[in-house]
């Protein structure tokens, strides 16, 4: 199904946000009671199922986590993100599917992520697909009410994940 430009204007706005470090702002494109998950891959072919028993490379499962990690990153105090990369998303392929017993959308995409360390003097490119959960608040505005991220090149760099 193709997806609304609803839709489609929230993935790119998250990017958007997240590449320009407004995570405040981010965070408010989420429900209460989301989560995010970057599985890990447990072999060559299969990402695990589960995060609450898997072993995952994130797992925020609260946004009461994701509101942490987000303080911890901006703190100044974490040093593999002092000083904080730069970044880009490009995303594509974005297709919707709409659930009408839960009345949300599945909205998977492909993206690829540049992340400059001016530390290092270093561009790095990760890629992956992204599903969301999307919701319709009680106000009608569109929120996430998950993400999981599934990186294809899952080698991090000197420790250093970036909300992808």
């Amino acid at each position: 199904m193709i997806p609304s430009e609803e839709l489609v204007e929230l993935v790119y706005k998250e990017a958007m946000l997240l590449d320009e470090k407004r995570y405040d702002e981010w965070l408010e494109l989420f429900t209460d009671d989301s989560f995010y998950w970057i599985p890990a891959w447990e072999d060559e072919e299969n990402i695990v199922t589960d995060p609450d028993i898997d072993v995952s490379i994130l797992y925020l499962s609260t946004k009461r986590e994701m509101e942490t990690y987000v303080k911890r990153i901006t703190s100044g105090k974490a040093p593999a993100y002092n000083p904080h990369p730069r970044t880009v998303r490009m995303i594509s392929n974005i297709i919707a599917e709409f659930n009408e017993m839960d009345n949300s959308w599945k909205v998977r995409y492909n993206w690829t992520l540049y992340i400059y360390r001016n530390l290092y003097k270093r561009l790095e490119t990760y890629v992956g697909v992204t599903e969301m959960g999307i919701i319709k608040d009680e106000n009608g505005k569109l929120k996430i009410k998950y993400k999981k991220v599934n990186l294809i090149n899952d080698f991090i760099e000197n420790g250093i994940l970036l909300l992808i």
